[in-house]
């Protein structure tokens, strides 16, 4: 079982990433230039992963079609992560504070999804539903009233979403856990137009070819060398380790979760 979930570490992490952009276009409303349901704010997160502890600060306007999101990640006392996510009308950046770097990732077929176009929001609710993504009913947080999502898939995952903004996420996968939770939300402020533009200083990186560019779902060695054991794995070999992890997963949920394990090896490759 260790075996298992050392090979589960870097998905762990993954996972809650893929299931925001799908909640990014789940909530979108029929208007193209609409991503949330809130015109403006600031939200404040406290984040615990295999990585490490820290923090994310989301800023945005515009409905979301303008954004900003730092993560800072610490471990055993030094910085391991300091990252910038940027999201401009169209235009889309991801900074690496470390190494003062940013990619240019306007043209990647992440940002053709989280733009989207006019069937965004149906797109996206079946993607979420294709990975075993079901609404549970509702749930107060942070005094705001959130919908509440439940995915089985590679073990389990909740999310809190409030007009679009996914307030809170826990994901346990294969004994993996990784949380993200809300700590303040301040709707209804004005930023700069230089909030959203890469900092000074940086080295920007246009992003060429067909890759995802997803910045926090780009793969480390390690990991794709992970995620090329998984892919090899048998169907009954991952049934009887998705059992062990949860024995209450139907058939159809283990089956669900072997197609997107082989879906997500094709697109990393």
């Amino acid at each position: 079982m260790k075996n298992y979930q050392k090979q589960f570490s870097g998905m762990a992490y993954l996972m809650p990433v893929v299931l925001f952009l799908f909640a990014f276009t789940l909530q979108s409303r029929a208007q193209e230039t609409k991503r949330y349901h809130v015109e403006s704010g600031k939200v404040t997160y406290k984040i615990k992963s295999p990585e490490g502890t820290g923090t994310k600060v989301l800023i945005f306007d515009s409905w979301g079609m303008r954004e900003s999101v730092r993560e800072t990640i610490q471990k055993n006392g030094r910085t391991v992560k300091d990252q910038i996510t940027i999201l401009n009308n169209g235009k889309a950046y991801t900074v690496d504070m470390l190494t003062k770097e940013a990619e240019d990732i306007s043209e990647s077929a992440g940002m053709a999804m989280l733009i989207g176009g006019k069937d965004m929001t149906a797109s996206g609710r079946k993607m979420l539903e294709s990975m075993g993504g079901k609404m549970t009913g509702t749930e107060n947080f942070l005094g705001k009233n959130c919908e509440k999502w439940v995915v089985h898939t590679m073990g389990t995952t909740t999310m809190l979403v409030w007009k679009g903004l996914t307030l809170k996420t826990t994901a346990s996968i294969m004994g993996i856990k990784n949380t993200e939770e809300a700590v303040s939300i301040k709707t209804g402020l004005s930023f700069s137009d230089s909030d959203f533009e890469p900092p000074a200083g940086v080295e920007i990186i246009s992003h060429e070819g067909p890759g995802m560019g997803f910045g926090d779902m780009q793969m480390s060695d390690e990991d794709k060398q992970q995620m090329d054991k998984l892919m090899k794995m048998s169907y009954s070999d991952f049934k009887k380790m998705m059992k062990e992890e949860n024995p209450d997963l139907t058939d159809e949920e283990i089956k669900q979760s072997y197609e997107l394990m082989h879906k997500m090896g094709d697109i990393f490759k």
